[in-house]
């Protein structure tokens, strides 16, 4: 039974490496890399149902050490054969400060046959640093190439504080790099449509008041309204330009202790000047604390944002809902309103850069206010709803 533990301890910590790994790759979108992780599971899980039922099966037939020992060599071999089928490199770092390759692709990534000499300090360093179960990201300089990987750790169960800790690296730059790649084409393809859309028009009618002014007695209301079609399709495409812009190069938040009640005085303020008797608003705010840490102008950009939407969108008689509330870990912002809610079909879309549902949107307004959520270390979201209407609900964390 002895002999079995440290390899039921190691199996069952590369479970937890593994399902880790797992959710990074389908958190970042990158399926490739979660079914890596799910293959790594399959092959541990049942690597560690095989030591199980060997353990049960040795502890009821008190089998002779001799056919124990060689039955050991042989599950030895096995394991190690499953670890082998791993594309995920496998690394152990011993209580010694060694770092151990466990795995065919953890060898060749090295260049070792088992013990890595001189690791990357940045290696080193990511995995004494980081948390179990909990994945990050690290840059690693392997053959004068950079290259990015996912890494969780485990720490093996039997050997306490300062003990085991194993390692798993995914290889996410490939898969980063499709992704940027897919965005950039996307957002090439939204920002022709929508310049071409308003130069389109703009060359066209641009020309015909040229040739009406060169007529001898040129029709000059005729020219005056090309012109004037003219500046507002421009107008409206330089609003679209300073949109993307603004949100392009939104800065990381400057938190700092302010009152919140000026903040949400000022934008119902700003909500009943800009749509009057048209969209009424209702704040509740009773429960919320006097200060928080924050970037106050950017929270006022993203809960605008979010008004605004609300208002666009709202039945007459239009109705919009501010509601704010706190836990101990968290203040929440949920934002209602009364219009047609949010159709299945663009329930996963409705955060997506340039996606918008109403005629002559820019579709930034919900993106930037998710992405200044985010920064916060919060988030935003879409609810689901059975009595109409959108609400979406975000969340900032209380320092």
């Amino acid at each position: 039974m002895g002999s079995e533990t440290p390899r039921m301890l190691l199996s069952a910590a590369l479970l937890v490496a593994a399902g880790a790994g797992g959710a990074i790759a389908l958190t970042h979108g990158l399926y490739a890399n979660a079914a890596i992780a799910l293959l790594v599971l399959v092959l541990l899980t049942a690597g560690l149902n095989t030591l199980l039922q060997r353990v049960a099966v040795a502890q009821a037939a008190d089998r002779a050490p001799a056919t124990t020992a060689i039955a050991d060599a042989r599950e030895q071999r096995r394991l190690r054969s499953l670890l082998d089928l791993s594309p995920a490199p496998l690394l152990a770092h011993e209580p010694d400060g060694g770092l151990w390759a466990i795995n065919r692709a953890a060898r060749r990534l090295f260049g070792v046959d088992d013990r890595i000499e001189a690791p990357p300090a940045a290696l080193m360093a990511a995995i004494r640093d980081a948390l179990p179960g909990k994945g990050t990201t690290l840059r690693l300089t392997l053959d004068t190439a950079e290259r990015i990987f996912a890494l969780t750790v485990a720490d093996l169960a039997s050997s306490g504080a300062g003990g085991t800790r194993i390692a798993a690296l995914v290889d996410v730059e490939a898969e980063m790099k499709a992704v940027e790649a897919a965005t950039l084409r996307e957002l090439m393809q939204v920002l022709s449509h929508e310049i071409m859309n308003s130069l389109t028009p703009v060359a066209s009618l641009s020309r015909t008041a040229v040739d009406i002014l060169a007529d001898p007695v040129p029709d000059l209301d005729h020219a005056r309204d090309a012109i004037g079609t003219v500046a507002t399709r421009t107008e409206g495409l330089q609003r679209f330009i300073l949109a993307y812009r603004d949100m392009a190069r939104l800065p990381p938040p400057e938190l700092r202790r302010f009152a919140l009640a000026p903040l949400l005085d000022d934008l119902e303020r700003l909500f009943s000047t800009h749509w009057k008797e048209h969209v009424a608003l209702s704040l509740e705010r009773d429960h919320v604390p006097q200060h928080i840490v924050a970037d106050a102008n950017q929270l006022h950009a993203a809960l605008w944002a979010l008004l605004q939407n609300a208002a666009e969108v709202a039945t007459e008689p239009g109705q919009v809902r501010l509601t704010l509330s706190a836990d101990s870990a968290a203040l929440r912002i949920r934002i209602a309103d009364n219009g047609p809610g949010v159709a299945p079909e663009n329930r996963d879309a409705i955060f997506d850069l340039f996606f918008s549902q109403k005629s002559g949107g820019s579709g930034i307004g919900l993106t930037l206010a998710r992405q200044i959520f985010r920064a916060h270390g919060g988030d935003l979201v879409l609810h689901h709803t059975t009595h109409g209407g959108a609400v979406f609900g975000g969340w900032l964390p209380l320092r």
